[in-house]
Protein backbone atom coordinates (compact mmCIF):
# COMPACT_ATOMS: atom_id res chain seq x y z
CA UNK A 1 0.00 0.00 0.00
CA UNK A 2 1.00 3.65 -0.78
CA UNK A 3 1.69 5.80 2.42
CA UNK A 4 0.88 9.17 1.50
CA UNK A 5 3.16 12.38 2.28
CA UNK A 6 3.32 15.61 3.08
CA UNK A 7 6.36 16.23 0.16
CA UNK A 8 6.45 18.31 -2.75
CA UNK A 9 6.54 15.55 -5.14
CA UNK A 10 8.59 17.75 -7.53
CA UNK A 11 11.11 17.31 -5.33
CA UNK A 12 10.40 13.16 -4.90
CA UNK A 13 11.10 13.44 -8.76
CA UNK A 14 13.74 15.41 -9.07
CA UNK A 15 15.27 12.95 -6.31
CA UNK A 16 14.76 10.26 -8.70
CA UNK A 17 15.77 11.54 -11.71
CA UNK A 18 19.18 12.50 -9.67
CA UNK A 19 19.59 9.15 -9.01
CA UNK A 20 19.04 8.41 -12.64
CA UNK A 21 21.71 10.44 -14.13
CA UNK A 22 23.85 8.40 -11.82
CA UNK A 23 22.70 5.26 -12.93
CA UNK A 24 23.72 6.51 -16.57
CA UNK A 25 27.04 7.99 -15.04
CA UNK A 26 28.30 4.56 -14.02
CA UNK A 27 27.54 3.09 -17.52
CA UNK A 28 29.63 5.89 -18.61
CA UNK A 29 32.11 5.10 -16.09
CA UNK A 30 32.77 1.36 -15.25
CA UNK A 31 31.60 -0.43 -18.58
CA UNK A 32 34.34 -1.39 -20.97
CA UNK A 33 34.59 1.18 -23.05
CA UNK A 34 38.24 2.43 -22.25
CA UNK A 35 37.04 6.66 -22.11
CA UNK A 36 40.61 7.49 -20.70
CA UNK A 37 42.25 6.59 -23.60
CA UNK A 38 41.75 9.47 -25.88
CA UNK A 39 40.96 8.20 -29.67
CA UNK A 40 40.33 10.55 -32.40
CA UNK A 41 38.51 7.18 -33.71
CA UNK A 42 35.70 7.56 -30.87
CA UNK A 43 35.56 11.09 -30.89
CA UNK A 44 31.98 11.47 -30.75
CA UNK A 45 31.84 8.94 -27.83
CA UNK A 46 34.40 10.13 -26.13
CA UNK A 47 32.57 13.52 -25.80
CA UNK A 48 29.17 11.93 -25.17
CA UNK A 49 31.17 9.77 -22.08
CA UNK A 50 32.49 13.12 -20.86
CA UNK A 51 29.43 14.74 -20.88
CA UNK A 52 27.55 11.51 -18.52
CA UNK A 53 30.67 12.03 -16.08
CA UNK A 54 29.36 15.74 -15.25
CA UNK A 55 25.36 14.32 -15.80
CA UNK A 56 26.93 11.60 -12.99
CA UNK A 57 28.80 13.84 -10.99
CA UNK A 58 25.27 16.68 -11.09
CA UNK A 59 23.20 13.42 -9.87
CA UNK A 60 25.74 13.31 -6.77
CA UNK A 61 25.11 17.25 -6.01
CA UNK A 62 21.58 17.27 -6.36
CA UNK A 63 20.61 14.05 -4.16
CA UNK A 64 22.39 15.25 -1.38
CA UNK A 65 21.30 19.11 -1.56
CA UNK A 66 17.48 17.59 -1.43
CA UNK A 67 18.72 15.15 1.61
CA UNK A 68 20.29 18.78 3.35
CA UNK A 69 17.38 20.93 2.08
CA UNK A 70 14.75 18.09 4.42
CA UNK A 71 17.80 18.04 7.51
CA UNK A 72 18.57 21.43 8.37
CA UNK A 73 15.33 22.39 10.11
CA UNK A 74 14.93 19.04 11.71
CA UNK A 75 16.03 17.76 15.10
CA UNK A 76 18.72 14.81 14.88
CA UNK A 77 17.74 11.68 15.22
CA UNK A 78 19.59 8.23 14.89
CA UNK A 79 16.81 6.52 13.27
CA UNK A 80 18.30 8.02 9.84
CA UNK A 81 21.61 7.05 9.67
CA UNK A 82 20.84 4.25 11.60
CA UNK A 83 18.26 2.65 9.05
CA UNK A 84 20.81 3.21 5.84
CA UNK A 85 23.22 2.00 7.80
CA UNK A 86 21.59 -1.54 8.23
CA UNK A 87 20.01 -1.00 4.80
CA UNK A 88 23.21 -0.87 3.72
CA UNK A 89 24.35 -3.87 5.37
CA UNK A 90 21.43 -5.88 4.25
CA UNK A 91 22.37 -4.99 0.72
CA UNK A 92 26.30 -5.88 1.00
CA UNK A 93 25.55 -9.14 2.86
CA UNK A 94 22.62 -10.46 0.81
CA UNK A 95 24.19 -9.79 -2.70
CA UNK A 96 27.22 -11.41 -1.36
CA UNK A 97 25.94 -14.53 -0.04
CA UNK A 98 23.28 -14.73 -3.21
CA UNK A 99 25.86 -14.32 -5.47
CA UNK A 100 28.61 -16.35 -3.74
CA UNK A 101 26.50 -19.00 -1.78
CA UNK A 102 23.10 -19.63 -4.16
CA UNK A 103 24.14 -18.31 -7.60
CA UNK A 104 27.70 -19.96 -7.12
CA UNK A 105 29.06 -16.85 -9.19
CA UNK A 106 33.05 -16.47 -9.28
CA UNK A 107 33.42 -13.14 -7.90
CA UNK A 108 35.27 -10.64 -10.27
CA UNK A 109 36.48 -8.84 -7.15
CA UNK A 110 38.34 -11.19 -4.79
CA UNK A 111 37.39 -11.19 -0.95
CA UNK A 112 38.37 -13.28 2.12
CA UNK A 113 37.15 -13.55 5.89
CA UNK A 114 39.42 -10.55 7.19
CA UNK A 115 38.61 -8.10 4.65
CA UNK A 116 34.72 -9.10 4.90
CA UNK A 117 34.57 -8.35 8.73
CA UNK A 118 37.58 -5.64 9.30
CA UNK A 119 37.73 -3.28 10.24
CA UNK A 120 33.62 -3.30 10.48
CA UNK A 121 31.33 -6.04 8.64
CA UNK A 122 30.52 -5.23 5.19
CA UNK A 123 31.61 -7.15 1.75
CA UNK A 124 30.97 -4.65 -0.42
CA UNK A 125 32.00 -0.86 0.37
CA UNK A 126 29.98 2.39 -0.70
CA UNK A 127 32.08 5.86 -1.01
CA UNK A 128 28.57 7.90 -1.32
CA UNK A 129 27.59 5.49 1.62
CA UNK A 130 29.95 6.55 4.48
CA UNK A 131 30.01 10.16 3.59
CA UNK A 132 26.06 10.29 3.93
CA UNK A 133 25.92 8.39 7.20
CA UNK A 134 28.91 11.17 8.25
CA UNK A 135 26.81 14.49 7.46
CA UNK A 136 23.51 12.36 8.78
CA UNK A 137 25.48 12.14 12.16
CA UNK A 138 27.11 15.82 12.21
CA UNK A 139 23.63 16.91 11.45
CA UNK A 140 23.18 18.61 14.48
CA UNK A 141 26.46 20.07 14.84
CA UNK A 142 26.78 21.57 11.35
CA UNK A 143 22.88 23.10 12.15
CA UNK A 144 24.28 24.96 15.69
CA UNK A 145 26.78 26.23 12.66
CA UNK A 146 23.97 27.36 10.38
CA UNK A 147 21.69 28.52 13.10
CA UNK A 148 24.44 30.74 14.50
CA UNK A 149 25.02 32.22 11.38
CA UNK A 150 23.13 35.50 9.86
CA UNK A 151 22.63 35.50 6.03
CA UNK A 152 25.98 37.14 5.33
CA UNK A 153 28.13 35.06 7.40
CA UNK A 154 26.35 32.03 5.58
CA UNK A 155 27.54 33.22 2.57
CA UNK A 156 30.69 34.32 3.39
CA UNK A 157 31.19 30.43 5.01
CA UNK A 158 30.02 29.22 1.31
CA UNK A 159 32.11 31.36 -0.59
CA UNK A 160 35.52 30.41 1.84
CA UNK A 161 34.33 26.67 1.59
CA UNK A 162 33.91 26.78 -2.09
CA UNK A 163 37.26 28.34 -2.77
CA UNK A 164 38.84 25.73 -0.81
CA UNK A 165 37.65 22.70 -1.92
CA UNK A 166 36.22 23.59 -5.10
CA UNK A 167 38.46 26.22 -7.04
CA UNK A 168 41.33 25.35 -5.66
CA UNK A 169 40.79 21.95 -5.52
CA UNK A 170 40.01 21.52 -9.64
CA UNK A 171 43.19 23.68 -10.49
CA UNK A 172 45.20 21.31 -8.19
CA UNK A 173 43.91 18.46 -10.25
CA UNK A 174 43.98 20.41 -13.73
CA UNK A 175 47.99 21.84 -12.97
CA UNK A 176 49.11 18.87 -10.92
CA UNK A 177 52.74 17.95 -9.69
CA UNK A 178 53.56 20.67 -6.80
CA UNK A 179 56.13 19.17 -4.58
CA UNK A 180 54.69 18.20 -0.94
CA UNK A 181 50.97 19.69 -1.26
CA UNK A 182 48.29 17.31 -1.49
CA UNK A 183 44.31 18.07 -1.38
CA UNK A 184 43.94 16.68 2.28
CA UNK A 185 46.27 19.72 3.59
CA UNK A 186 42.79 21.87 2.85
CA UNK A 187 40.58 19.71 4.21
CA UNK A 188 39.20 18.46 1.24
CA UNK A 189 37.31 14.88 0.97
CA UNK A 190 34.30 13.92 -0.75
CA UNK A 191 32.88 13.79 2.85
CA UNK A 192 33.56 17.30 4.14
CA UNK A 193 32.63 18.48 0.61
CA UNK A 194 29.07 17.23 1.77
CA UNK A 195 29.88 19.67 4.24
CA UNK A 196 29.14 22.31 1.82
CA UNK A 197 26.70 21.09 0.37
CA UNK A 198 24.72 21.21 3.59
CA UNK A 199 25.45 24.96 4.21
CA UNK A 200 24.54 25.27 0.64
CA UNK A 201 21.18 23.77 1.06
CA UNK A 202 20.31 25.55 4.22
CA UNK A 203 21.50 28.69 2.68
CA UNK A 204 18.41 28.09 -0.07
CA UNK A 205 15.98 27.16 2.40
CA UNK A 206 16.47 29.53 4.82
CA UNK A 207 17.15 32.78 2.12
CA UNK A 208 17.11 31.70 -1.36
CA UNK A 209 16.11 35.51 -2.77
CA UNK A 210 14.65 36.48 -5.94
CA UNK A 211 16.59 34.72 -8.62
CA UNK A 212 16.64 30.89 -6.31
CA UNK A 213 12.81 31.82 -5.94
CA UNK A 214 11.89 32.26 -9.37
CA UNK A 215 11.23 29.54 -11.88
CA UNK A 216 11.62 31.47 -14.63
CA UNK A 217 15.75 32.18 -13.18
CA UNK A 218 16.32 29.17 -11.95
CA UNK A 219 15.36 27.16 -15.29
CA UNK A 220 17.44 29.58 -17.41
CA UNK A 221 20.41 28.77 -14.84
CA UNK A 222 19.96 25.26 -15.41
CA UNK A 223 19.99 25.37 -18.64
CA UNK A 224 22.78 27.30 -19.28
CA UNK A 225 24.66 25.16 -16.63
CA UNK A 226 23.96 21.93 -19.10
CA UNK A 227 24.64 24.19 -22.11
CA UNK A 228 28.25 25.35 -20.59
CA UNK A 229 28.98 21.26 -20.25
CA UNK A 230 27.89 20.30 -23.07
CA UNK A 231 29.80 23.11 -24.82
CA UNK A 232 33.29 21.97 -22.97
CA UNK A 233 32.50 18.38 -24.02
CA UNK A 234 32.89 19.40 -27.44
CA UNK A 235 35.69 21.26 -26.54
CA UNK A 236 37.27 18.30 -25.79
CA UNK A 237 39.42 17.44 -29.09
CA UNK A 238 42.90 16.43 -27.65
CA UNK A 239 43.81 13.82 -24.26
CA UNK A 240 44.92 17.35 -22.66
CA UNK A 241 41.99 19.30 -22.96
CA UNK A 242 39.52 15.80 -22.01
CA UNK A 243 41.32 15.58 -18.62
CA UNK A 244 41.49 19.17 -17.24
CA UNK A 245 37.50 18.78 -18.54
CA UNK A 246 37.03 16.03 -16.93
CA UNK A 247 38.57 17.26 -13.94
CA UNK A 248 36.26 20.70 -13.55
CA UNK A 249 33.28 18.33 -14.37
CA UNK A 250 34.23 16.51 -10.77
CA UNK A 251 31.10 16.56 -7.40
CA UNK A 252 33.51 19.87 -6.89
CA UNK A 253 33.68 21.73 -9.58
CA UNK A 254 32.10 25.36 -9.81
CA UNK A 255 29.80 24.64 -13.19
CA UNK A 256 28.44 21.20 -11.60
CA UNK A 257 27.86 22.99 -7.78
CA UNK A 258 26.08 26.14 -9.72
CA UNK A 259 23.79 23.78 -12.05
CA UNK A 260 23.19 21.65 -8.99
CA UNK A 261 21.48 24.51 -6.81
CA UNK A 262 19.67 26.00 -9.77
CA UNK A 263 18.21 22.45 -11.03
CA UNK A 264 17.15 21.72 -7.58
CA UNK A 265 15.92 25.22 -6.70
CA UNK A 266 13.47 25.42 -10.29
CA UNK A 267 12.19 22.05 -8.76
CA UNK A 268 11.40 22.92 -5.04
CA UNK A 269 9.85 26.09 -6.71
CA UNK A 270 7.51 23.83 -8.69
CA UNK A 271 4.80 22.10 -6.85
CA UNK A 272 2.78 18.94 -7.55
CA UNK A 273 1.28 16.17 -5.38
CA UNK A 274 2.18 12.37 -6.45
CA UNK A 275 1.42 9.22 -4.39
CA UNK A 276 3.42 7.00 -6.49
CA UNK A 277 6.21 9.65 -7.48
CA UNK A 278 6.45 9.51 -3.48
CA UNK A 279 6.49 6.00 -3.50
CA UNK A 280 8.92 5.31 -6.11
CA UNK A 281 11.55 8.17 -4.74
CA UNK A 282 11.68 6.13 -1.70
CA UNK A 283 13.52 3.75 -3.50
CA UNK A 284 16.56 5.37 -4.71
CA UNK A 285 19.06 4.63 -2.07
CA UNK A 286 18.17 0.97 -2.44
CA UNK A 287 18.76 1.71 -6.22
CA UNK A 288 22.64 3.00 -5.56
CA UNK A 289 23.32 -0.22 -3.18
CA UNK A 290 22.20 -2.74 -5.62
CA UNK A 291 23.34 -1.43 -8.94
CA UNK A 292 26.74 -0.01 -6.94
CA UNK A 293 27.43 -3.19 -5.11
CA UNK A 294 31.01 -4.19 -5.50
CA UNK A 295 30.14 -7.68 -6.62
CA UNK A 296 27.19 -6.29 -8.85
CA UNK A 297 28.99 -3.94 -10.38
CA UNK A 298 31.32 -6.25 -12.96
CA UNK A 299 28.30 -8.30 -13.65
CA UNK A 300 26.16 -5.30 -15.20
CA UNK A 301 28.60 -3.09 -16.83
CA UNK A 302 31.03 -5.69 -17.72
CA UNK A 303 29.50 -9.13 -18.42
CA UNK A 304 26.02 -8.02 -19.14
CA UNK A 305 26.33 -4.56 -20.69
CA UNK A 306 29.51 -4.10 -23.59
CA UNK A 307 29.58 -0.26 -24.30
CA UNK A 308 32.07 -0.75 -26.54
CA UNK A 309 30.16 -2.39 -28.69
CA UNK A 310 28.29 1.12 -29.63
CA UNK A 311 31.33 3.54 -29.50
CA UNK A 312 31.25 4.11 -32.80
CA UNK A 313 29.09 7.01 -33.31
CA UNK A 314 28.11 9.34 -30.35
CA UNK A 315 24.30 9.18 -30.60
CA UNK A 316 24.50 5.61 -30.54
CA UNK A 317 26.82 5.53 -27.59
CA UNK A 318 24.40 7.63 -25.77
CA UNK A 319 21.08 5.86 -26.87
CA UNK A 320 22.95 2.34 -25.58
CA UNK A 321 23.10 4.31 -22.68
CA UNK A 322 20.08 5.60 -21.55
CA UNK A 323 18.49 2.53 -22.63
CA UNK A 324 20.44 -0.03 -20.82
CA UNK A 325 20.76 2.56 -17.37
CA UNK A 326 16.97 2.64 -17.71
CA UNK A 327 16.83 -0.82 -17.39
CA UNK A 328 18.96 -1.31 -14.70
CA UNK A 329 17.22 1.25 -12.95
CA UNK A 330 13.66 -0.19 -13.09
CA UNK A 331 15.15 -3.83 -12.01
CA UNK A 332 16.83 -2.15 -8.91
CA UNK A 333 13.32 -0.02 -8.17
CA UNK A 334 11.37 -3.06 -8.28
CA UNK A 335 14.17 -5.42 -6.14
CA UNK A 336 14.34 -2.96 -3.75
CA UNK A 337 10.14 -2.89 -3.34
CA UNK A 338 9.92 -6.62 -2.81
CA UNK A 339 13.12 -7.58 -0.87
CA UNK A 340 13.39 -4.09 1.43
CA UNK A 341 10.16 -2.79 1.72
CA UNK A 342 7.85 -5.70 1.59
CA UNK A 343 9.70 -8.41 2.79
CA UNK A 344 12.34 -7.52 5.19
CA UNK A 345 10.73 -4.42 6.76
CA UNK A 346 9.71 -5.10 9.73
CA UNK A 347 12.87 -6.93 10.60
CA UNK A 348 15.23 -3.61 9.24
CA UNK A 349 12.38 -1.17 11.12
CA UNK A 350 12.77 -3.59 14.61
CA UNK A 351 16.16 -3.76 14.70
CA UNK A 352 16.54 0.25 13.69
CA UNK A 353 14.41 0.97 16.66
CA UNK A 354 16.46 -1.49 18.98
CA UNK A 355 19.22 0.20 18.29
CA UNK A 356 18.04 3.49 18.33
CA UNK A 357 16.65 3.34 21.83
CA UNK A 358 20.13 1.42 23.14
CA UNK A 359 21.81 4.71 21.63
CA UNK A 360 19.69 6.82 22.90
CA UNK A 361 19.98 5.19 26.39
CA UNK A 362 23.78 5.61 25.89
CA UNK A 363 24.19 9.31 24.48
CA UNK A 364 21.76 10.39 28.04
CA UNK A 365 24.07 8.72 30.09
CA UNK A 366 27.14 10.24 28.81
CA UNK A 367 25.67 13.22 28.63
CA UNK A 368 23.85 12.97 32.42
CA UNK A 369 27.42 12.10 33.90
CA UNK A 370 29.40 14.81 31.75
CA UNK A 371 26.88 17.49 34.12
CA UNK A 372 27.70 15.56 37.00
CA UNK A 373 31.60 15.85 36.66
Amino acid sequence: MIKRSSRNSSIELLRILSMFAIVIHHYAYHSTFKWWVYNTQYLGALKVNLFLHFFGKLGVDIFVIIGAYFLCEKKFNFRRPINLMLVTIFYSFGIWIFLKFILQTKLLVPTSLKTILLPFPLPSGYWFVYAYVIMLFAMPFLNIIVNSLNKPKLILLIKGLTFLWSILVVSFNIFSGKPDTSLDNFGYTQTTFFFLLYFIAAYVRKYSGKILNSKKYTAIGSVVGLLLAVVCACLADSQKLFNGILNTFDINGPIVIATSVFIFSFFRNCQFDSQMINYIAGSMFGVYLIHEDSFVRPIIWNQLISSKLYIHSGLEYLTAGLIFSLLVFIICIIIDIVCRRIIFSKVINKLTVYICTLLITIEKRTLNDSETK
